[in-house]
This record gives structure tokens, sequence and C-alpha cells, in this order.
């Protein structure tokens, strides 16, 4: 298909496809498609006319302001979506093709947002359609350039599946681009440190508890992009257990090791190790795939800071839940007492009745229940 486009066109679909990887290009990709038919502005804009709803996602030479009005009032009004039903996928529409051009002349559309602009008339296509709601790419004339060109329409037909393609590219980049943001914030408040490596042991994200844990200098560091240990026996453990992950091919089935990390005066870190499997899409470049993922849990740090929805669940008064609070914290009653300035009384008390309401009978089954209950998040 390519191949049949000339040379003008040729450079326009590079422009589409870089727009496609990059949104900050589409301005100068629609302002190239526009400029080809000689026109001197337009966008694509999204419209459901049933819900009456629309809004922008790229354009030049319409200011902010008139964009806005379009989608309050003019959309509703414009003959080119409104006088039949919208056109086919990749049909080029001109407002001459629906309605004489004195007939034209006289809407509210063009004498109050067309002509305004410095415009005479608008080419549009449609890119893309889901249900009711579909993609418009218009395009704006000058005053003077009355008549439409057979060959600027033919050539708006030819770039129309081009410009349907990136957007399609774009849309699945976005797409993928939220879920990705969308992951890394929910990796965030997990409370257990997380790292993803890739094929060339390349730490490529860890998320805060990570990043915290790596900033003390302490047990973890990194050097060169790769994750080591600092001491010197649990780095040869940690790097032989990413080099196996590492090395698997996706077709392998792998388990997860375990490497404890000794710490000074403190108790060791368990870093788990588990190899990511690899998708078909990452065949372009491998090495850039996520090969391993590291997760360390603290045995010091808490791992159920919030307990909220859990004393909502089981009916827990704010009393018990200062209790509940310091047995998660592994305090006995006496230590509890001292916490919360109470009697040795009133902690068992409150304790019974917690016991009572979750159904236990013993503090670790109550821990047991809790760890079962609620996720590993921070506050």
């Amino acid at each position: 298909m390519l191949a049949t486009l000339p040379e003008p066109d040729l450079r326009i679909v590079d422009a589409l496809q870089d727009a496609a990887l990059d949104p900050s290009l589409w301005r100068d990709a629609l302002e190239r498609v526009a400029h080809r038919i000689g026109c001197i502005g337009g966008g694509v804009l999204t419209q459901d006319p049933v819900l009456k709803t629309g809004s922008a996602l790229a354009g030049f030479g319409i200011d902010l302001a008139h964009t806005e009005q379009y989608f309050r009032h003019y959309a509703h009004v414009n003959p080119m979506l409104h006088h039949a039903i919208v056109p086919p996928l990749g049909q080029p529409l001109t407002g001459a093709a629906l309605m004489p051009r004195h007939a034209f002349a006289m809407t509210e559309f063009y004498n109050d947002w067309i002509r305004p602009q410095g415009f005479s008339d608008a080419v549009g296509v449609v890119v893309h359609r889901d249900g009711t709601q579909f993609t418009w790419l218009s395009a704006m004339r000058p005053h003077g350039v009355d008549e439409w060109q057979r060959a600027d329409l033919d050539a708006l037909a030819r770039l129309a599946p081009h410009v349907t393609r990136a957007l399609r590219v774009a849309h699945r980049l976005g797409v993928l681009e939220e879920h990705q943001r969308a992951l890394q914030e929910a990796l965030d408040q997990v409370a257990h440190a997380t790292m993803l490596i890739d094929r060339r042991g390349r730490l490529v994200f860890a998320n805060a508890v990570a990043e915290a844990l790596l900033g003390a200098q302490q047990t973890l560091t990194v050097a060169h992009g790769r994750l080591l240990a600092c001491h010197p026996a649990a780095d040869a453990a940690l790097q032989a257990a990413l080099a196996r992950s590492l090395s698997h091919r996706r077709d392998e089935q792998h388990g997860i090791e375990d490497v404890p990390l000794p710490r000074a005066e403190r108790r060791p870190l368990v870093l788990s190790v588990m190899p990511a499997r690899g998708h078909a899409a990452e065949r372009l470049d491998p090495d850039l795939r996520v090969a391993a993922i590291v997760i360390a849990v603290d045995p010091e740090a808490r791992p159920w800071p919030r307990l909220g929805g859990f004393m909502d669940a089981y009916g827990l008064t704010p009393a018990e839940g200062k209790v509940l609070d310091a047995v998660v914290d592994g305090d006995g009653v006496d230590a509890i007492a001292d916490r919360l300035g109470i009697r040795r009384t009133t902690v068992k008390t409150h304790l019974n009745r917690i016991l009572g309401k979750t159904g236990t009978t013993r503090q670790h089954e109550l821990i047991r229940l809790v760890a079962g209950s609620v996720p590993p998040l921070r506050s």
C-alpha cells in the first residue's frame, strides 16, 4: 500500500507513524495532512451524537476558545454531522456535498463558527467508529478557496487509513501506559520491596519500599544498573539465583529461589527471586523484557499497617482497635497496658471481646486471621 503512494504522501505517513509513538507530534502530522489538501486548520475529534459528548484529540489553526465553543454548541448544529448519517469509514465529506454552497452559507455553523475564523468550508473523514461514537478528521479551507479539487479529496482518502492506523497504535500504547502507571501505583503501595530485572540483569523498576531499602546502602545496592547485595556471600547467592532466572527459556517451568541477606545487628532479610514469563511481543528486543522479579520481606517492618477494614468487618470498637493494633505489633498484655496507659484487666477484657467477635481463641489465631484478611499495604 505504501509503495503506491506519491512521495509527498509518504512523508506524511512517516509523520503520522511518528505521532503514533509520540503524542506531541500529532499537531505537526495533522498540519501536514491539512496542508496537503490546501487547508489551514483542523484536527481530530471524537464525538457521540447520541450522548452529545465530544473531545478534541489534537488540532492546529483553531484556538482553544473556538474548540470549547464547538463542543459546547456548534457540534450539535454542524450540518456535516447532522444533515445525514455519518459517512462510511474513510470517505471524505465536504459541506458542498451535503447542500448547495448558498444554503451552507446561511447556516448558524458557517456564520458563527466557520466564517469568523477565516475559513470558507470544511472537509471531514471518519477514521474510527465505535458504536455511536466516531472519530472525525476535519480540515478547513481558507476564504478565497471555495472549490474542492478531486485530487485533494483523493489524497485525503488515501491518507485516511494511515491516520486510522496511527490512532489505533497511539490508543494501544496509551492503554499500555495507563496499565503500567496503574501497576506502578499499586506496587508502590505494597509493603514489601518489589524489583524487576531485565534480561541483561539490570534493575528496571523498584517500588517505593525497595527504593528506601536500596537507599539505606546497608543490605542491597545498585552498581552499574545491577542489583547487588552488600554481604559478599549473600551477593554470590543472589547473582547465582538471578543468573538462573535470566537464563530460563519461557517454555520452561521454574520455581522461586529464596536468598537470605544478613544485616548487622538486625534480623536478616529474605529475598525471593522468581523468573518472569516472556511473551511473543518482546521478541524484537528480548534483552529489554523483564526476566526476573525480586521481592524482599523485612521481618522488622509491620506488614499490616491498615486495620480499619478488619475492624469494620468484625465490628471492633476504637478501644478494641487500639488493643488489636498493639497485638499485631507483637505486644503482650503488660506491654499493651503500658503502651495504652490502661490496666491489665482492661486489656484482657478488650482482648477477650476481640477474640469473641473474630471467632478466635488465642492471640496467634487472631494474628493469623489478620494476616489472611488484610493485604500488606503501606498506610
